[in-house]
């Protein structure tokens, strides 16, 4: 099991100025290396259209220029075959190019030895926190050229700005890296920086082995985040097979935040908005001051500790909620949001001459900004992981119609977003229109963990309707 607990450190003032000038260096060199990788991926790409089909797109000379074709090993490889002898020694030669195709990751790192020879402040960091920043950048790029499990691709990297690039790794860390100092306060041992003291506000788990340790940068100080392991403990997801009695759905909204099947109505809690006017007058003082002045920087940081304590108010909140959820069941059954659909922007119209028509974006800009405070999307992240954590369940369900069709008899009662009241004209329910959606999910969910061919209201209804066809004489 791999778990992640990070904590507050506490720099001296050398240390500090010694993490600032690590991030900016590793900074520079992961824009670079991206550089490198960018410019060679479109020197060898050239439009579908204009392909052709018996030469090179680019001369071959210039797509290998400077990349040495074999790579020339420096010392004896740690790893073994079954005979107990070495798989690779010193002095043996790696290619570089295999089928066409450039090993940059390795190419990049055998290249850090020039790079520190040109730039010989780079000695002062850690070798493997500079390893690290290549090995990010094989991650980006790999992330941009190679489809997941969905068959999608993250967009073209970007280079990073002071403000984007806040943190830096150390691949090997262990539990003797963590020990006290000379006054009885806990300290982080961190290679070429020193004793560091920090938070240790809750010990590393009996059994766990601190295995990296990521060194962070945020609005009021620096972070360490180590990743810690546990072979032993497996990781499992609970296989709870859901009732009624141990179950309850919960419908998300800008209304009420969480509205659930047994009649609990959680008001919204918007962060976001009740800050927003202090943080709209710090923007305006802001754009009076000139760039990069000290009262610039200092309001500059005083924007940024506010949207840090927005966004730790509401982590909070949310994982209190999480909590509270379960607190009397073991399964929760939530729709299955797209959370980039609801918030995309509204469609342009033009008219006959060209211009552009109203389209409702002005009012949709609104509903986007309370969206994105409520946060439904880092919320339901949260539940999974309570879930897990608890040893509970959750299940998600297909959210179409679940607003559209009584939780009752499964009939149809079309309703518009401003009407807030549902009532079925076929079964005889009046009651909420969340808390009918909350309901209806539950029945879904239910229905869905006992038979295969119901996935969603459009099935139950189908199923619904076949059942009393075959009851007719």
């Amino acid at each position: 099991m791999l778990l992640k607990y990070k904590y507050k450190l506490k720099p001296c003032k050398r240390q500090a100025v010694i993490i600032a000038n690590w991030l900016s260096m590793a900074r520079r060199q992961y824009n670079y290396r991206l550089a490198e990788r960018l410019n060679w991926f479109e020197a060898t790409r050239t439009p579908v259209n204009a392909c052709p089909l018996n030469v090179s797109v680019v001369p071959v000379e210039r797509i290998y220029q400077n990349i040495p074709e074999f790579r020339v090993q420096t010392r004896d490889g740690r790893k073994k075959d079954s005979n107990g002898k070495l798989i690779t020694k010193k002095g043996d030669k790696h290619p570089n190019i295999v089928n066409g195709y450039v090993l940059w990751e390795t190419v990049q790192l055998a290249d850090l030895a020039q790079t520190k020879k040109l730039f010989p402040e780079y000695k002062s960091m850690h070798s493997q926190v500079l390893q690290d920043v290549i090995q990010r950048v094989q991650t980006t790029m790999d992330n941009f050229t190679k489809p997941d499990k969905n068959s999608k691709t993250s967009g073209r990297p970007k280079f990073k700005g002071k403000h984007y690039y806040n943190s830096f790794s150390y691949p090997q860390l262990s539990n003797n890296n963590i020990v006290k100092n000379a006054d009885g306060r806990y300290c982080v041992n961190l290679p070429k920086i020193g004793l560091i003291s920090f938070v240790y506000n809750r010990p590393i788990p009996v059994g766990f082995k601190v295995k990296t340790g990521t060194v962070i940068r945020e609005a009021d100080g620096y972070y360490i985040s180590f990743t810690i392991e546990d072979k032993t403990v497996p990781l499992r997801h609970a296989e709870i097979q859901p009732t009624e009695d141990n179950s309850k759905g919960i419908d998300l909204g800008l209304l009420h935040y969480t509205v659930t099947s047994d009649g609990e109505f959680i008001e919204v809690p918007k962060f976001f908005r009740l800050s927003e006017n202090r943080l709209s007058k710090l923007q305006v003082r802001l754009a009076k001051k000139s760039k990069h002045s000290k009262p610039w920087k200092i309001l500059k940081r005083k924007i940024a500790r506010l949207h840090q304590l927005i966004t730790r108010q509401r982590l909070d909140w949310q994982f209190k909620l999480a909590y509270h959820l379960f607190s009397d069941v073991s399964v929760i059954f939530i729709e299955g949001l797209q959370i980039a659909n609801l918030v995309r922007r509204c469609k342009a119209k033009l008219g006959d001459n060209g211009q552009f028509l109203p389209n409702g974006q002005s009012a949709k800009s609104g509903l986007n900004k309370s969206l994105q405070d409520a946060a439904f999307g880092q919320f339901i992240q949260i539940l999974e992981y309570v879930a897990w954590k608890l040893g509970k369940r959750v299940i998600k369900v297909d959210p179409k119609g679940t607003s559209q069709h009584c939780w009752e008899c499964l009939s149809k009662v079309p309703k518009s977003l401003s009407e807030r009241w549902h009532s079925c004209s076929i079964c005889g329910q009046e009651l909420d229109r969340d808390y009918n959606s909350a309901l209806l999910i539950q029945k879904i969910g239910l229905l869905s963990t006992q038979e295969e061919d119901i996935t969603s209201v459009k099935t139950a209804v189908r199923a619904d309707l076949a059942e009393e066809s075959r009851a007719l004489p």
